[in-house]
Order: structure tokens, then sequence, then C-alpha cells
């Protein structure tokens, strides 16, 4: 009687089990080639895309766009510091205005799509910044600190590395911070300083630590060769034969002095390129 009622209660859990798991692999088998179609589609994006006026009519899938003096255009310069997103063909959701014409473009912002790059500027590799170049509306890869559109999710490898080719990106439009370790000298990472705010918590905290790094060492060095240069003039008053001692002590905190500025100088850079 038992095993009856064992059986009676069992089987009909593997039998809804086994109809779920048959349902489960019928759907993947439906679904799976579709996705695979849509990541192969040129220009087609993962996320939201706006239709927009451009004022470039030959703006096609994969271009980088700017938001300038209140149109959109595509960009035309490295690292341009209002780009605003890049051209889709279609996307998992877009907003399309219904007195669209030409020139209007589906335009995202934030997601994930196909970007049009080149060589120009090195090798694109997965997980690189990538942003604006010389070349309307075309990628390069981001070398320094600087704007970007966002960051690749493939490498770029084409046959003829002079003719641009789309690569899979994560779009986010942001200031980007990129350290390079060699080509990087105190004055690009004091003008890269100038972008701090715009960076995220952690590298904004390296500028703001290095400076005041700087700014401490500076007042010790100051502060300290002052006081030193103060007490030195009054013993020279008080004794004047001992003016050649006083003197080399005098030049002596001068050298410290400056040391110790220096040393800010460079403990402050290994913390921005380092």
């Amino acid at each position: 009687m038992m095993l009856y009622l064992l059986y009676t209660q069992t089987v009909p859990k593997i039998k809804a089990t086994l109809t779920l798991l048959a349902l489960l692999i019928f759907s993947l088998s439906i679904f799976l080639p579709n996705q695979k179609v849509l990541a192969e589609t040129p220009g087609m994006a993962r996320g939201t895309s706006t239709s927009l006026q451009v004022i470039n009519e030959d703006a096609k899938p994969g271009q980088i766009v700017a938001h300038k003096n209140g149109e959109f255009t595509l960009t035309k310069e490295p690292f341009d510091t209002e780009i605003f997103g890049v051209v889709v063909e279609s996307s998992s959701l877009s907003l399309v205005d219904n007195n669209e014409d030409t020139k209007s473009r589906l335009i995202m912002q934030a997601g994930e799509a196909q970007v049009l790059v080149s060589n120009s500027n090195g090798d694109v590799k997965k997980g690189d910044y990538i942003t604006s170049s010389g070349v309307a509306g075309i990628g390069q890869k981001a070398d320094k600190t600087g704007f970007v559109i966002g960051k690749a999710l493939d490498d770029y490898n084409p046959a003829d590395p002079n003719v641009p080719g789309l690569v899979w990106s994560i779009i986010e439009p942001k200031t980007a911070y990129i350290n390079n370790n060699v080509k990087t000298n105190l004055l690009d990472a004091i003008r890269s300083g100038a972008l701090s705010p715009l960076l995220n918590p952690v590298e904004s905290l390296r500028y703001i630590l290095a400076a005041l790094i700087v700014a401490a060492t500076f007042i010790i060095g100051f502060s300290t060769f002052g006081k030193s240069s103060g007490r030195s003039i009054e013993a020279m008053g008080r004794n004047p034969l001992a003016q050649g001692s006083i003197r080399t002590a005098m030049i002596f905190n001068m050298i410290l002095s400056f040391g110790v500025m220096l040393i800010g100088l460079a403990l402050a850079y290994l913390i921005l390129v380092l």
C-alpha cells in the first residue's frame, strides 16, 4: 500500500518535471538561433535608442555622434568632449519620432552596440576604451585620459588596417582615466588632473591626494627655509665673525627645503602614473 501511494505521488511529479524540461529545451532551440542572428546583424544594438535629427545625411550605423551648438553631428576630432552616442540601425527598444525625415537616425547613449573603428591610433583590443578620431564618425583606440564613447568588447583585427570596421562595444560616453605608464609625463598628468571632477571617485581621489602632497611639501619647504633664514640672519647680526659657517648652514637649509619639495613632486607623480 505504501509503495502504491509513493508511486502515485512521485510519478506525476516526474512527468511534470520532464514536461517542463522538454518545453525549456524547445524554447531554447527557438530563441537561441534568433539571438545569434541579432548579434551578427550590423548596427543591431542591445539597449534603448532614440530617433534624432543628425545634420549629416550620410550618417550610418556605427558612427559616433556629438552634440554641438544644439545640433547632432558626426564627430570630427580626436577625444571630442561632446560625444553623445552612436548611430544604430535598430535596438532592443527604439523611440521613433513619427515626423522623422531623411536626417533622422537612431542614436544610442547606453547599452551595447557596434562602433565603426580604425587602427589609426593602434590596435583595438578587448577592454580598450574607444574615442573619436579625425575622420568623421569613426572611432579609434583611446591611448590617454579623455572623453570616450565606450569600451571594446572584442578585438578588432581587420584584413586591411586602413579600412574601418565594426566592433561590439559597451556604449557609455564619459571621461575615462587611462594609465599608459610609458607616455605620461608630469605635464600630461597635471593636464589630465583638470578633468578629475568628471572622473569616477577612485580616479578623482588620485589627483586630490597628489595635489595635497604637493601642497603640503611646498608649505613645509618654504616655511622651514623662511624660519631658518630668519634665524640665520639674526645670528649673523649678533656674531659677525661666524658669517661663513652661518652662510653654509643657510645654503644647507635651502638645499634641504628644495629637496623636500622635489620629493613631494616625485611622490605626486608616482601616484598619478602607477
